[in-house]
């Protein structure tokens, strides 16, 4: 029995089996593009199953699957495709995505356009890209993202600003820095302070208000074509940011998103850890002996090796006479920033909303200084009947800064402190007391106090030297707060009064106030009496834009036009109150001042246009488009104040009009345009004789006189000044290959740069020294390069790279008449200026050079130190010749990897700082020469007379100490010695993310869910400076190639989780 029942189930399986068999069959065919042409790679799947196949070099496939399965076609840049199988031969054609080659981008004015229309070129930006790994400054957050955009990361700390410069500079004094609209909207990116020649520190700009989190996208148009509606404002180009709105969806959505990183410094210093305090005394090397003589040397190191003996510090304690270890590692602390956002949005086929709540709050590295921000957005669109929508946005933003970072030489600048740090001293040694850190603790003998000419409570120094402060009474007792309040509110109402014809209507403002405090405390080494200040500015910005245009086809032929005006209005207001010195002591508070400067400033300007577009375009691949636009402005003179800024462009889609190309070739384009824009770089009144109450009261009745110093030199206002103009021609080609899987975007743009406007030397006799005319003229030309290309895609694996490169070529044409060059800054070692120079780049760094014989060998002193040049020449330039980003982008089952490298070639920076920690003594390049170490040997010529005579010498350590002071100092110095090339390679982003499938979130309220860990400024992959990193420039100015004592470069480690229900 069993064995029967056996048999009947082989049987039964063998029907199975022969049944199954007789159903699966080898399906084999090719696949083509819509034009007949093979595409390889494309992914064949049996649907429902993880059974599939690619196809070869010619398009050809098999694969075995049963009748009646279906076969699913898919590739990057198609439309997928899923066919029934009926029989062994199955051929396919796949249509391209209309994305792939109909891309809709925003322009100018906030006008969505079809990308292949465009005359010029843009790169959009997706918001997503910029909250994965964040930065405090949007500005900062778009280096090495977008070919022909250097920006500069300010060495001032988080919460500092950003440069921003689209194709180069374009006016020797002016602002370059392009506009910012924000849904529309310009917005105010004016910075409030930075460093110079005496320091300083950056208190931010605009951008710091803005929300990473609320950004869509970002497109920045680069040339004069594509700004050209914005007129006057657009000379710099323009960076156009889009928010986020809602969308058509069931019940309202949750977005929620949290951000967590620690910042730690990227400690890019390598000092000498052999020699400590001390100085020479009869040509040797000596450590203190006594209290006074450590008071003195206190910040010095030249003293001899360390013997670990014990020897006297400042305060008159004992301490070994070794190397006490890391200073920055021990001052520095790690740096937090948590983010938090929350976002609803909904939506039906009426109407939609968002809103959105963000706070960031975020520590730096440095004691007690943070910056902190609240985010508040709201967005709403709506259908009213088939003709009428409203679209409507606000944006708030509340910033708070503590104890901003000063650089450069301003004598708060705790870094600089901590630089200049004997080896074998300790700097907790000098945090004091601890209810009032920094300060001169109580107990302290009255032999030290008197020594130091202190009390208890006062600033306590190491070193008799008031400008070398203590870092803790810096961080602790300075009060350097700001708070930032602003609005962006926009409005805008359309009615489509016929299919093709549309009226609209944009109303917006940006409006913000700001309050500024300091305070340098009684007691300061520099400043004994102490001051405060106190600075109010609110300023405010209407734009009312209207535009009346048309849509409409004629067979082949289409028109897009309209026209339409802007008027803005802009008010600003600052106050501001300061005095040294207080009537009660400790009591640092405005009325305790005992006396008090007041200043007030009122301005009103505006801008009234007429403006309008037009586009013709022939069977969707040829197209024609020319706009203008004229602005009236109020700070000019009614008799120049008319400007026109004209554009015209055309492109054509030669892959669309030409049949017959190869296979290869996806889309191609070519374009050219043409365009004139504007930059005023006058504020109101400066075409104007104004005067001012001097201060001077007569018989009680107050006095006034000419705001301009009539007969002391001041600038007489000239009436007849206009702004600026940019002309630019731009040439571009645009081509997909190989189904879309390589994209080369490639233009080509000359810009001239007239009438700029610029101080001018006239006659005293007309009881002024200067005045300002449009005379000055520059030249930018360039090319950029965006290659895109996906290597890989699969139904599991895709790889997408992306790399940008920019060159510019700058020249300074033409300056005032009879003059070849204009002073732009000076350090503070005063031994070199940043010059604008006619024939020249923009912003060339001169300085002396070493002195060289008729026969070219460098001239000495007797004593070994070199000699410098009686003038300054030209050594360098402060502005990358090259500049580029990399892009690469992994995604394998739910997990993306992505990094960003951003490199700049060519540029140069001159090292205060390397210069300054030779002088000290703290560098290891200053150990050349000393006891012991490897010899510092000369070789040229001396100079007596007229005479030169051979000269080799390997210097003493005394005479060492002579060079390193001498060429670490300041106007005799040799500048070339500290002249780098900034050149350099970072790692600038990375992270590793992964989404959770939504099968682990069918049963929770989750829809998606993403962890991510992320990093920014990881990584220095190549540089050429020492100490510091190449981007450590203090200035957010046009003079760029200055280091002195920025803030030091940081990495942020952290994650980042995304959750929307």
């Amino acid at each position: 029995m069993k064995k029967n029942v056996l048999n009947i189930v082989l049987v039964l399986l063998s029907m199975l089996t022969l049944r199954s068999y007789a159903q699966e069959m080898t399906v084999s065919g090719k696949v083509n593009d819509a034009s007949g042409g093979e595409i390889a790679g494309v992914n064949v799947v049996v649907k429902g199953t993880t059974r599939g196949t690619t196809t070869n070099d010619k398009g050809e496939y098999s694969i075995s699957v049963e009748k009646g399965k279906t076969l699913t076609f898919s590739y990057i840049g198609y439309v997928s495709k899923e066919v029934v199988v009926n029989a062994s031969a199955l051929d396919v054609n796949l249509a391209a995505e209309a994305t792939a080659l109909n891309e809709v981008v925003v322009t100018a004015l906030g006008i969505s356009r079809d990308k292949r229309a465009l005359a010029y070129s843009i790169t959009e930006v997706n918001g997503n890209n910029l909250t994965s790994a964040r930065e405090a400054n949007l500005g900062n957050a778009l280096a090495g993202r977008v070919a022909g955009v250097n920006v500069s990361k300010i060495a001032t700390g988080p919460a500092g600003s950003s440069r921003v410069i689209i194709r180069g500079n374009k006016s020797l004094q002016g602002n370059n820095q392009p506009l910012y609209v924000i849904d529309g909207i310009p917005m105010d990116n004016n910075n409030f302070g930075q460093a110079g020649l005496w320091g300083g520190s950056d208190e931010g700009d605009g951008l710091s208000s803005i929300n990473p989190d609320d950004i869509e996208s970002i497109t920045v148009l680069k040339g004069a074509n594509a700004a050209a509606l914005y007129g006057s404002r657009a000379a710099n180009g323009v960076i156009n940011v889009v928010t986020k709105r809602g969308t058509k969806r069931k019940g309202v959505g949750i977005e929620f998103g949290t951000n967590y990183v620690f910042e730690k410094l990227n400690d890019l210093s390598d000092l000498q850890k052999t020699y400590g305090t001390g100085s020479y005394v009869e040509r040797v090397a000596t450590k203190p002996a006594n209290q006074n003589q450590a008071y003195e040397w206190g910040d010095d190191s030249w003293g001899p090796k360390f013997d670990n003996s014990q020897v006297i510090g400042f305060d008159g304690k004992m301490r070994p006479y070794a190397h006490a270890g890391d200073n920055f590692s021990r001052y520095l602390k790690t740096g937090h920033a948590f983010t938090n956002n929350l976002a609803f949005s909904g939506g039906n086929e009426t109407q939609n909303f968002r809103a959105s709540v963000t706070n960031l709050k975020s520590t730096s590295i440095i004691p007690n200084s943070g910056f902190d921000r609240l985010n508040l957005s709201l967005s709403t669109n709506a259908k009213f009947g088939k003709r009428l929508t409203l679209d409507a946005k606000v944006l708030y933003s509340e910033e708070k800064a503590k104890n901003r970072p000063n650089v450069s030489d301003s004598p708060g600048n705790a870094i600089q402190a901590i630089w200049r740090i004997p080896g074998d001293q300790n700097v907790l040694d000098y945090y004091g007391d601890p209810n009032k850190p920094g300060a001169i603790p109580a107990g302290t003998d009255e032999a030290s106090l008197s020594l130091w000419g202190k009390k208890v409570g006062e600033e306590f120094q190491q070193a008799n030297n008031n400008w070398g402060q203590n870092p803790y009474w810096t961080a602790y007792q300075f009060i350097k707060s700001d708070q930032k309040n602003r609005i962006i509110t926009s409005g805008q109402l359309k009615y489509q009064l016929t299919d093709w014809l549309f009226i609209q209507g944009r109303v917006g403002m940006d409006k913000y106030s700001r309050r500024a405090e300091g305070l340098t405390p009684e007691g300061t080494g520099y400043q004994r009496g102490g001051a405060r200040n106190l600075g109010n500015w609110d300023v405010q910005e209407i734009n009312a834009e209207y535009t009346i245009g048309i849509t409409k086809e004629f067979g082949k032929f289409g028109i897009t036009a309209f026209g339409g005006g802007n008027r803005m209005r802009r008010k600003y207001e600052y106050t501001n109150v300061y005095g040294n010195g207080f009537n009660v002591a400790f009591f640092p508070a405005l009325n305790n001042l005992k006396g008090k400067t007041w200043d007030y400033t009122p301005e009103e300007s505006g801008i009234n246009s007429l403006l309008g577009s037009a586009e013709v375009s022939y069977n969707g691949f040829l197209f024609l488009t020319a706009t203008a636009r004229n602005d009236w402005f109020s700070v000019l003179n009614p008799e120049t104040n008319s400007i026109l800024y004209p554009s015209i462009g055309s492109s054509f889609v030669f892959s669309d009009a030409i049949k017959g190309l190869p296979a290869w070739l996806s889309y191609g384009k070519i374009r050219a345009s043409w365009a004139q824009v504007g930059n005023v770089t006058i504020g109101p009144y400066a075409t104007n004789l104004t005067y001012s109450l001097n201060g001077n009261p007569h018989l009680g009745y107050p006095m006034a006189s000419f705001s301009s110093a009539m007969g002391n030199g001041g600038n007489i206002p000239n009436s007849m000044l206009k702004p600026l103009t940019v002309t630019e021609t731009e040439i571009g080609i645009d081509f997909r290959l190989f189904n879309n899987k390589i994209g080369v975007d490639f233009t080509y743009y000359d810009q001239q740069t007239t009438d700029d406007i610029l101080n001018a030397t006239i006659s005293r006799a007309s009881g002024f020294g200067s005045t300002s005319v449009n005379l000055g003229k520059l030249q930018n030309r360039g090319i950029e390069l965006l290659l895109t290309a996906t290597p890989l895609k699969s139904s599991n694996v895709t790889w997408d790279l992306t790399l940008n490169l920019a060159r510019n070529s700058n020249k300074v044409k033409s300056l005032i008449d009879g003059v070849d060059e204009l002073v732009m800054d000076e350090p503070r070692t005063r031994n070199s200026y940043i010059k604008n120079i006619v024939g020249q780049p923009f912003g060339m760094i001169t300085g002396r050079v070493q002195k060289l014989s008729p026969d070219g060998q460098p001239v000495f002193y007797s004593d070994g130190r070199p000699v410098g040049s009686a003038g300054y020449e030209v050594i360098g330039n402060g502005i990358a010749k090259l500049t580029g980003g990399l892009t690469n982008a992994f995604n394998y089952k739910g997990f993306d990897l992505s990094f960003l490298v951003d490199f700049k070639v060519g540029g140069d920076i001159l090292s205060g700082t390397n210069m300054r920690l030779d002088q000290w003594g703290v560098s290891k390049r200053s150990l050349q020469g000393r006891e012991g170490e490897a010899p510092l040997t000369v070789s040229g010529v001396t100079q007596e007379g007229t005479d030169y005579k051979p000269f080799n010498k390997t210097l003493t350590p005394q005479e060492a100490y002579n060079y390193w002071g001498s060429v670490g100092g300041e106007a005799d110095a040799v500048t070339t010695m500290y002249l780098y090339d900034a050149s350099f390679v970072k790692l600038r982003q990375m992270t590793l993310g992964y989404s959770f499938p939504k099968k682990l979130l069918e049963k929770t309220p989750l829809q998606n869910l993403t962890l991510s860990f992320v990093g920014r400024n990881l990584a220095i992959l190549f540089k050429n400076i020492d100490n510091v990193d190449p981007e450590s420039t203090y200035s957010n100015g046009n003079s760029q190639g200055f280091d002195y004592f920025g803030f030091p470069s940081t990495r942020s480690y952290g994650f980042n989780l995304r959750a929307t229900f």
